[in-house]
């Protein structure tokens, strides 16, 4: 409404709406609508040239460079003039001089051979470590590694016996711990009987003398794992020589005695028609024989693999490499046989009897260790 229009009196003067702004044409209307379309399309122009410009770049080939200028031969004077040009008499043809060659540049000297660098200084093992780190390992396989832990002591499976041939095993491998210790407590870290007892080693054969089924007050399980923590630090005293281990001849047969002993209860066990008392072997007890024999061949060749390493040179001394290696042998193969059921059958029935099976490997293995014993204590 114009401020000249007149209006009555009675009637207020009402502004007139803006106009409105005209609609964008059609094509800017229909490009701001395809605008990432357009925008992927100039990305891939870009790319496109960028691919073409290096495509055309690769075709033209590397660039030549022009031919670099032979020096001319200097003299003491500078320069040396050219040779000038022989007149010839009319009437006949100038001979031209011969053409001037410039010495080729000698070539360059092949680079000599780099030498491989030299191979580092083998740090030697500390004696002992490997024996020592041995006997935890297969301490801790039974108690921290194997599922539920330390068997024998617990309720449901040792108790009750639910577990037994687990049970059987893993005391199998205690006993071989424990005629361990004692060799490395008594022999191997004492150089006379007139020296100390090594306290960390002491200690940890006390705790490994524990009854296998003690639950508490002290557990079994729990004076193992502290065993092995002995163990541990008896390591780190061997590795900065506050501790020592005498790899001595007489310290193996030592070792080899106490492992005698136990293969040849073993194999007793294995090879026996009746108990003590004259009653016959019953089916679960063969078991029991079985599965504790092949915890003590699990056990001793872990133990016999450590003696190959700590006592080389005194094996080597003696040339019983093979005997060692052949006594292993038996043992893993003991180790190794875990039939779905143990059946106790006749010698020569149809059933098999695996009692009679794991006997012998554990007899060959006994056999063997008896003769490394009498190779060791000849001079």
């Amino acid at each position: 409404m114009t401020p000249d229009a007149k209006l009555p009196p009675d009637r207020l003067p009402v502004p007139t709406p803006p106009e409105a702004e005209p609609p964008p044409p059609f094509w800017l209307k229909n490009l701001l609508k395809q605008r990432f379309l357009l925008i992927a399309a100039v990305v891939v122009l870009f790319l496109a040239i960028v691919f073409v410009h290096g495509y055309l770049q690769k075709a033209k080939g590397p660039v030549e460079l022009p031919p670099v200028p032979v020096p001319e031969a200097r003299t003491a004077e500078g320069l040396e003039a050219p040779p000038a040009k022989e007149t010839a008499p009319p009437g006949q043809r100038p001979v031209e001089p011969p053409a001037v060659v410039a010495p080729s540049p000698p070539e360059a000297a092949p680079p000599p051979p780099l030498l491989p660098p030299p191979p580092l200084a083998r740090k030697e093992a500390v004696k002992g470590v490997a024996f020592t780190q041995a006997l935890i390992k297969i301490i801790d396989d039974e108690v921290n590694k194997r599922l539920f832990g330390w068997r024998p002591n617990t309720i449901i499976f040792g108790k009750f016996g639910l577990t037994d041939n687990v049970n059987n095993q893993q005391l199998g491998v205690l006993e071989v711990a424990r005629r361990t210790i004692v060799v490395l407590n008594e022999n191997m870290t004492r150089f006379a009987i007139t020296e100390a007892y090594n306290p960390r080693v002491n200690e940890a054969m006390n705790f490994l003398m524990v009854s296998p089924d003690k639950y508490w007050f002290p557990s079994a399980s729990g004076k193992y794992r502290e065993a092995m923590a002995d163990l541990e630090q008896f390591i780190e005293d061997l590795r900065f020589g506050r501790a020592r281990f005498y790899s001595r001849v007489d310290n193996l047969n030592a070792l080899l005695g106490n492992y005698k002993d136990v293969l040849g209860s073993c194999y007793h066990n294995l090879v026996k028609d009746t108990e003590a008392d004259g009653s016959p072997i019953s089916f679960f007890k063969s078991d029991d024989y079985f599965y504790f024999s092949k915890g003590v061949a699990m056990g001793m060749t872990q133990m016999l693999e450590a003696v190959k390493e700590d006592f080389s040179q005194e094996l080597q001394r003696k040339n019983t490499h093979k005997l060692l290696e052949d006594a292993i042998h038996a043992l893993h193969a003991a180790s190794e046989l875990s039939p779905w059921l143990v059946t106790n059958g006749a010698k020569d029935g149809i059933l098999a009897n695996h009692r009679a099976n794991m006997s012998t490997y554990i007899g060959e293995a006994e056999h063997v260790v008896t003769i490394m014993q009498t190779v060791l204590a000849t001079n």
